[in-house]
């Protein structure tokens, strides 16, 4: 079906809508009961056997039938998993349908599951709506953990690896002065060129496409593109508890909107592959990621398919676009709450860069206080508060708990970053926390645990790094006056399902001195 022929779904769900999605408007009312009744007393039978051995993993306590259907955080899922981290302890559980839910908040509990027995907790759930029904599983993040896992690891290397990423930083260096310009002529739209820099950057990066403007299409479809990955991946659909929901006819609701959303993830990998695609056969492509592979194909030579080069190129558009803009976003809010960490990072760029020119990744190393305050960015806020669930391919016992085979797991990035047992002060934002005789341990879990850690993470640090040194190099973050003259000190709120960003708060962006713009606008 055309894209164009679907409309738009609505942007708020919660479980109970899209368990009401999947039934209505189709006589489910014998059959629904008697598969809940099967699976409630398997689950119980299957869990008490279990308990006769070990300790029962605690949580919230069960409905008949139902379970915890009612308990599933749809919304806010890192508040909600430390609120239980303090009642129930490092593991929560869940039984939704039959299924066992495990909530993890503990960097140790999972660090020891994720890291130590990656062979065992590295696969994806069964999440029907998402990877079947939304064509979502030849997407990297919702591989299986196997051959095909590694081989698009190994892959990705070709533009994400460390000795690779110094020849991004031509790029890098382009889209900030981009920035710095955009910014400089219109303030109050900075949030927006920070998302334009992010797309932008990661467009020209895997396929070799010119720059982008604010409102350009692909901006706004990469927008939409991670819109549709948090309302189909983070969960909640009956689908996925049912699948056998998945054969319902093609005009029951939550079937239109998986057509709807699998509409735009073609989309997401085809419009930018087909542009590539015909600058190479015109002779006029620019060197990329898909350029490179593109001619590969032309010659005979590839050894992948496609569609592997398509949703691998798709992936990692996606995420460095996305992530890094909510990073990014973040930052400003924090500088806003905190003027004294502004001016201690901006006097140490006086002190190394100067004013006679932009920094540099060169100088990454003698700025070791904006280097925390990057760090301390990730931990404060972690763009992604829970990682995409994982499955457990076998029975496992942990800590004298049995963890069942085929259970989904979550690991709350969040409650890792509010951690006593790693983290002091753990509200506070404070970079002094990586620096000194006893530094803290830097946050690398902002971009997840194990094997499935993001393989752009390196890369993404060094992204958000040459945001924050050139927007302090170049403006003073201040808060916006009311009609009375007093300054406004937002109180920060978060929105979004599986990337967390920061609710629209107002600020100011002034130039820190006379003259400033003339290391940007003549570049």
């Amino acid at each position: 079906m055309n894209s164009s022929t679907l409309s738009a779904p609505p942007t708020r769900f919660s479980p109970l809508t899209r368990a009401h999605e999947s039934t209505s408007a189709f006589s489910l009312a014998h059959l629904i009961p008697a598969i809940l009744a099967l699976l409630a007393t398997y689950n119980f039978f299957r869990g008490r056997k279990a308990a006769q051995l070990h300790k029962r993993i605690p949580g919230p306590r069960a409905l008949p039938l139902l379970g915890n259907l009612l308990d599933w955080p749809s919304e806010h899922q890192g508040n909600s998993m430390q609120v239980w981290a303090e009642r129930y302890g490092p593991i929560t559980k869940l039984s939704i349908l039959g299924k066992n839910i495990l909530f993890l908040t503990s960097t140790q509990t999972i660090t020891d599951i994720f890291s130590k027995q990656s062979a065992v907790f590295s696969d994806r759930p069964q999440l029907v709506f998402s990877q079947e029904l939304c064509g979502m599983d030849v997407l990297h993040p919702m591989t299986q953990y196997g051959p095909d896992f590694r081989e698009q690891r190994k892959f990705m290397k070709e533009v994400l690896a460390p000795e690779v990423q110094k020849r991004h930083e031509g790029l890098l260096a382009e889209e900030g002065r981009r920035l710095l310009r955009a910014t400089f002529d219109n303030p109050k739209d900075a949030v927006r060129y920070l998302r334009r820099f992010s797309t932008s950057f990661a467009l020209r990066m895997v396929y070799g496409l010119p720059p982008l403007e604010i409102d350009d299409p692909d901006v706004l479809l990469a927008e939409e593109m991670m819109a549709v990955s948090e309302y189909a991946i983070v969960g909640g659909w009956a689908v996925d508890f049912i699948p056998s929901l998945k054969h319902l006819p093609s005009w029951i609701p939550f079937k239109r909107r998986a057509q709807y959303y699998r509409a735009k993830i073609n989309e997401m990998m085809s419009k930018p592959w087909e542009a590539v695609k015909q600058q190479v056969m015109d002779g006029t492509a620019t060197e990329s990621f898909c350029s490179i592979n593109m001619q590969k194909f032309v010659d005979g030579t590839s050894k992948h398919t496609e569609i592997l080069v398509k949703a691998t190129a798709a992936a990692i558009y996606g995420a460095a676009s996305d992530t890094a803009a909510c990073a990014s976003h973040n930052f400003l809010l924090a500088m806003l709450l905190h003027p004294d960490v502004q001016t201690k990072a901006q006097t140490e760029l006086d002190r190394v860069v100067g004013h006679d020119r932009l920094p540099c990744m060169a100088d990454k190393a003698r700025l070791p206080f904006l280097v925390s305050v990057v760090w301390e960015v990730l931990r404060w806020a972690p763009p992604v508060p829970v990682a995409i669930p994982h499955r457990s391919r076998a029975d496992v016992e942990f800590d004298g708990y049995m963890i069942p085979e085929d259970s989904m797991l979550l690991a709350s990035l969040y409650s890792m970053s509010r951690d006593p047992a790693v983290h002091t002060s753990v509200d506070d934002f404070n970079p002094e926390r990586f620096l000194g005789d006893k530094p803290e341990p830097q946050p690398h879990y902002a971009f997840g645990v194990g094997p499935r850690r993001c393989p752009g993470a390196d890369l993404a640090v060094n992204q958000l790094f040459l945001q924050v040194a050139y927007i302090l190099s170049c403006f003073n973050i201040k808060p916006a006056l009311d009609e009375n003259g007093a300054e406004i000190i937002p109180v920060p709120t978060f929105s979004g399902k599986m990337v967390r960003t920061p609710d629209e708060f107002p600020f100011v962006m002034e130039a820190r001195y006379a003259g400033v713009e003339r290391l940007f606008m003549s570049s």
